[in-house]
């Protein structure tokens, strides 16, 4: 097979300054991520505010509800159809009356999920507090698939649990609603 010396020229005109071009950028992308990015230790985390959806619906008589959410915790894992098992924290959420009573909880420990039950007494707690905050999945199947050295520093940057201002929710008018409620941390 014969190549012509017209077909030779072309390559090198412009095929090969092409191949130079996208080999520098690449190089350059290459470097800027291992400069800036791409670091294997985990940050900590911080959240001012979050929006999220809440249902709540009689399961059983007398005064048996449960309560479903949809967080964006940890969102990029959200594209897994198991994100709840796969992401390294969770959303845990305690029900009080207005006496501080303690209704029900979800409080990770378990299967990841993301709702609970709770009861209320007889004809007395048609206004509940929601109490949210943010806690280690540890049952993670990210974190099992880390190294020890990356558990134990994502370990001492979590010591505080993040915790966000309690919601009021009355069960005599938000009932078989879809509500959107907006976290906001405690410390703000």
């Amino acid at each position: 097979m014969l190549v012509s010396f017209y077909t030779l020229r072309f390559i090198h005109k412009t095929v090969v300054p092409n191949l130079r071009k996208n080999l520098k950028r690449t190089i350059y992308i290459l470097i800027f991520g291992v400069l800036f990015g791409c670091s294997d230790k985990p940050k900590k985390l911080q959240i001012d505010r979050m929006k999220m959806d809440i249902e709540i619906y009689l399961e059983f008589e007398p005064n048996g509800y449960v309560i479903s959410w949809n967080d964006t915790l940890c969102s990029e894992f959200k594209s897994d159809w198991n994100y709840l098992q796969k992401r390294p924290y969770e959303l845990y959420c305690h029900i009080f009356n207005k006496e501080k009573d303690t209704l029900g909880y979800y409080r990770g420990l378990s299967s990841p999920r993301q709702f609970t039950y709770f009861r209320t007494k007889e004809n007395t707690d048609s206004i509940v507090d929601l109490e949210f905050s943010v806690g280690i999945n540890h049952f993670s199947e990210f974190l099992a698939e880390q190294s020890e050295d990356y558990i134990n520093t994502f370990n001492e940057k979590f010591e505080e649990r993040m915790e966000f201002k309690p919601i009021r929710i009355d069960l005599k008018t938000d009932l078989k609603k879809k509500l959107e409620i907006e976290l906001v941390n405690d410390k703000n």
